[in-house]
């Protein structure tokens, strides 16, 4: 089934425009399937759906369909060990060993609640090599998080904590609940709030959820991300030594767009352009260019995504041996000091890994929460209507205060662009305008998000299938959301309140 998409559900007449542009999006050629709602003051004024679960677009995306949100997650998690800190379980200035012992070793002693939450304590990843699927393992993560030496002094930096961030504060939150952070939200919020969003997806859900549609990649990404290894590589004496006698010239495809590694006289030589003489080629296709990047993977458990969509071509003998230097191209450079290679390479994640069973049932408390707008709209006015919705009381207004107080505000070292930090939320800054102050946000890799305006008891939720990876001068125009088509709706509805 294809042609025009139908949006269906409920909007509010003064949000007519906020439904055009939700079709726009559509229309453009942007989203498969896609959910957006905001509620204010606890009432929903919006609540639309539209598009199709899946990419060959045979099935209409339902009003209970839901799909992975990567780091929307983050919100609901900070939410419930907030809940913690209001009850009296957490302070935000003890330190975290008081909680969990063990978290004191290689310089992690003093690290307070408060560093955990706001993305300052240095633990961003592991050193450990690990593959992608021992982020289903909670307990193998916690012992590493718990023996792992801080990447920078805490507290004095931020840096993305993209999927530990859920495993810390999950902790917390079951050292001095009993609960894990899971069972917490479902039995605190999911319950009370009777809504569809889950951390820890149990198999009854799995029919009605929307399987992620990976980005079509951003060619001079790819490119970039090799060239910056290959420097990095040069700076190795083991690489060195490995390639001192080794002359080859290895080509990349995917789609139009080639490039090329030429080793000779103990140098790795990256090449922007197509080279001539080639001894081997990788070839991805063209909608999976990052599977590229597995060939800096040590460990590699996604051999079933390799197989499918990357080619080798050459003497077999000349691939096993590039692949094996790309293997320890991989282990030497993530000893350097480069923590975007440190985090990114250890271990690749892809959205195809979404939808695998194991990444769906575990507790993944920064990265696989599954649910719709409806929901995360809802989670969002939780703050934005100052911690009380439907009658329960979830967090106090001092606690929310708390939230709210700037942590750090600096260009972050693993994002690589300014961030304000409160605990755990973006705040408005120069660089997210919001037309009111008490406003915080985050979103999640693709495009969700979610968006809470405590002077206007404004929250928002967008939920999509369709994950966007986009020109960073685009990015950077885009006042409220990182995304276009979630600016494009956040702008609509500031529009339409006459804020903007």
């Amino acid at each position: 089934m294809t042609g025009k998409v139908e949006i269906q559900g409920f909007c509010d007449p003064k949000f007519e425009d906020v439904k055009d542009a939700f079709t726009r999006n559509f229309n453009e050629g942007m989203e498969v399937g896609a959910s957006f709602a905001v509620m204010i003051n606890g009432k929903y004024v919006i609540d639309i759906w539209g598009g199709y679960k899946d990419k060959e677009k045979n099935q209409p995306w339902e009003k209970d369909t839901i799909c992975n949100v990567y780091s929307t997650t983050k919100v609901p998690t900070v939410i419930c060990t907030l809940m913690c800190v209001d009850r009296g379980f957490l302070d935000l200035d003890e330190k975290v060993a008081t909680y969990w012992p063990e978290f004191a070793q290689n310089g992690k002693e003093n690290i307070l609640v408060r560093h955990l939450f706001s993305h300052t304590s240095g633990v961003a990843g592991v050193d450990e090599t690990i593959p992608w699927s021992a982020w289903t393992d909670w307990d193998r993560i916690i012992n590493l998080l718990a023996a792992q030496k801080p990447w920078w002094e805490p507290g004095t930096k931020s840096g993305y904590h993209m999927v530990t961030h859920g495993f810390l504060l999950g902790e917390l939150v079951r050292r001095v609940t009993g609960k894990t952070l899971g069972t917490f939200f479902k039995e605190e919020i999911a319950e009370p709030l009777n809504i569809d969003f889950h951390i820890g997806l149990p198999e009854t859900h799995i029919p009605r959820v929307s399987n992620l549609v990976s980005a079509p990649p951003l060619m001079e990404l790819i490119s970039m991300i090799f060239g910056t290894i290959v420097k990095m590589a040069n700076k190795s004496e083991k690489i060195q030594k490995e390639i001192e006698n080794l002359a080859k010239s290895i080509q990349f495809e995917f789609g139009d767009h080639k490039f090329g590694v030429i080793i000779k006289n103990g140098k790795l030589f990256f090449k922007k352009k197509p080279l001539d003489n080639i001894d081997c080629k990788f070839i991805a296709t063209k909608d999976k260019a990052g599977v590229m990047l597995w060939l800096f993977s040590s460990i590699n458990d996604g051999a079933d995504i390799v197989a499918d969509h990357l080619k080798m071509e050459g003497n077999s003998e000349d691939i096993d041996q590039v692949k094996k230097l790309f293997e320890l191209i991989s282990t030497e450079t993530r000893k350097m000091d480069s923590l975007i290679v440190k985090q990114f390479l250890n271990p690749l994640v892809i959205a195809d890994r979404s939808s695998d069973p194991a990444w769906r049932a575990a507790e993944i408390p920064a990265a696989n929460g599954h649910g719709n707008a409806r929901a995360v709209a809802k989670i969002a006015s939780i703050v934005a209507c100052g911690g009380e919705i439907d009658g329960t009381k979830f967090l106090s207004e001092e606690t929310l205060e708390k939230m709210l107080e700037e942590q750090i505000h600096d260009t972050d070292l693993l994002l690589q662009v300014p961030i304000r930090w409160g605990l755990g939320v973006g705040l408005k800054s120069k660089f997210k305008p919001f037309p009111n102050d008490r406003t915080c946000f985050w979103g999640g890799a693709g495009g969700s998000s979610i968006n809470m305006d405590l002077d206007g008891k404004i929250g928002m939720g967008y939920v999509m299938n369709q994950m966007r990876n986009q020109p960073m001068m685009e990015t950077m125009k885009n006042k409220y959301h990182n995304d276009t088509r979630g600016n494009r709706l956040i702008t609509a509805v500031y529009e339409a309140l006459g804020l903007i």
